[in-house]
């Protein structure tokens, strides 16, 4: 009897032996502190030790000055330089811009601006035109105001940049065409002091940077001649404080269990623009299949994305002279790299970049390395730049000739913030909107009408105190209700314009209302391009 059993024993026993052992899960590691970032080393996160330090070496031998990688969170790779500059702070160039469209997050998720505020509801020595730019506008490089490379990239002369943005000509109608431009960043950081009634930098220390643990002495933000927070350029921070806010975004925003950027800036930010699909609100995007690159000495666009045959959910921090804050979320992989460029180009999607992330992926032995073929397309470059900036020395020299303000246009309203009041609707087929006025209000306080599906017809009307909240309802139509009762769910969309002396400001939300016991108190609500 005992020999019955031993044979299949053994047998199991040798099959276990030929087995190879499931590779064991990779190490993740929490939040850092104010202190070092936890650590793993590569064989706990998931890479190949020697491919990761020669994907470092590579790094370095491009004029790179620091470099690092994380993995889930873990410090996993650094530049054999790394004990000499780790406190060592390094300019950010353009990488600034993704800080203020962090910033600009962190106020949205507080209900202190609305990517749908006009600049003329926060900046009132605004005239007409210039105060119907959008917040969204200039997150997305979409102004439409005119572009002077020898104006725009004038940071010798420290002049007033938000009333650069004032004075500057219209070449296209706001929202309709993409032009990499400094000022109106400028201006959006301005869009933020003024909605929080606080300094820029104050506000971004306090609801940014310490909650990252980023001391408010390890970091400096350069200002403008007329004392403004320069929103395109001039941070300065540690490589590992550049790495916080990269994982800050791999996270989706949450740090410590904390929403600190809003779930609609999350997705918002990352979303392909309709007029440069490589850019979302001020941080480059690698999903869009034609680029647009910033002005220089011609307007680059190339029909393929900026990193063909790497992974389409990748994005970057993108700064002058490759300083690099990258993202891989399927990868779980964040890569700083702050120095020179070996060819002095000017942005991203050059050759070594793509390298140095090609070989920093190649190194992951726990799963797909997310790297694939993909054919690169066609370039295209307008012949225009600054060859031709300074043909019009009457628009490039601002800073020693400011150009007077226009008469100040009519006070423009803020955005109202919608969200639903309840996930479900009532029995009858009520559906409850929570409509809030932001706590400094253009006009005062928000007074309008609010429709559901469509703004044809009767709304309903609301007077709102600034900080204030009303609860709006609505009845579904037939053909939601039918769509409810057949599929659980139904999409419904909210209409509110705020009224002004000018044309009122819209704002159109969608949600996703359900007819289940699964129903969630709070819903994700879309916005309505």
């Amino acid at each position: 009897m005992r020999g019955l059993w031993r044979t299949p024993l053994l047998a199991l026993l040798a099959a276990g032996l030929l087995i190879p052992a499931t590779a064991s899960a990779a190490k993740t590691c929490p939040e850092p502190g104010a202190g070092d970032f936890p650590r793993a080393t590569p064989a706990e996160a998931g890479l190949d030790a020697a491919k990761i330090q020669a994907a470092m070496d590579y790094g370095t031998s491009q004029a790179g000055l620091a470099v690092r990688v994380y993995r889930d969170g873990c410090l996993v790779a650094e530049d054999r330089g790394a004990p000499g500059n780790r406190t060592q702070t390094y300019e950010s160039y353009s990488m600034a811009k993704s800080v203020t469209g962090l910033m600009f997050g962190a106020a949205m998720e507080d209900g202190f601006i609305s990517p749908d505020d006009p600049v003329g509801s926060l900046v009132p020595q605004a005239d007409a035109n210039h105060g119907a730019i959008k917040a969204e506008h200039l997150l997305e490089m979409t102004s439409g105001l005119k572009w002077n490379g020898a104006r725009d990239y004038n940071v010798f002369t420290p002049f007033d940049r938000v009333r650069d943005t004032l004075t500057l000509d219209f070449a296209h109608p706001p929202g309709t065409y993409y032009e990499y431009a400094q000022s109106p960043v400028t201006m959006a950081a301005h869009l933020v002091q003024r909605a929080t009634g606080m300094d820029a930098q104050a506000y971004f220390q306090q609801e940014v940077a310490d909650p990252l643990g980023i001391a408010k002495d390890r970091w400096t933000w350069s200002r403008d001649g007329g004392g403004n927070t320069y929103g395109f350029w001039g941070v300065n921070m540690r490589p590992d404080d550049y790495g916080r806010l990269g994982e800050l975004m791999r996270r989706g925003g949450v740090w410590k269990g904390k929403r600190l950027l809003s779930e609609e800036f999350m997705r918002e930010s990352l979303r392909p623009g309709a007029n440069n699909p490589c850019y979302g609100w001020l941080i480059w995007v690698n999903a869009g299949e034609k680029c647009v690159g910033p002005t220089v000495t011609e307007r680059p666009t190339r029909n393929n994305r900026r990193f063909p045959g790497l992974p389409k959910d990748q994005y970057t921090f993108s700064g002058l002279f490759g300083q690099i804050v990258a993202v891989f979320p399927t990868q779980k992989i964040t890569i700083v790299r702050t120095g020179q460029d070996p060819g002095l180009v000017p942005t991203g999607g050059t050759s070594w970049e793509h390298e140095l992330y090609r070989q920093v992926l190649s190194s992951i032995t726990d799963g797909p390395s997310g790297i694939f073929k993909e054919a690169t397309g066609t370039s295209d470059d307008a012949d225009y730049g600054f060859q031709t900036a300074f043909r019009n020395p009457g628009e490039y020299d601002e800073a020693a000739n400011p150009t007077p303000l226009a008469a100040a246009g009519p006070q423009r309203a803020r955005a109202a913030h919608l969200s639903l009041a309840l996930p479900k609707p009532s029995k009858r087929g009520n559906v409850a909107l929570r409509l809030t006025c932001p706590p400094l209000a253009g006009t005062g306080r928000c007074t309008g009408v609010s429709w559901l599906e469509t703004s044809r017809g009767g709304g309903k009307r609301y007077d709102v105190p600034a900080g204030g909240t009303t609860v709006l309802r609505f009845k579904l139509s037939k053909l939601r209700l039918g769509q409810l009762r057949r599929d659980g769910r139904a999409a419904i969309e909210f209409i509110a314009t705020n009224e002004d002396a000018a044309q009122g400001t819209q704002v159109k939300r969608r949600f996703t209302v359900e007819n289940g016991p699964k129903a969630k108190k709070k819903k994700r609500s879309k916005r309505r391009r």
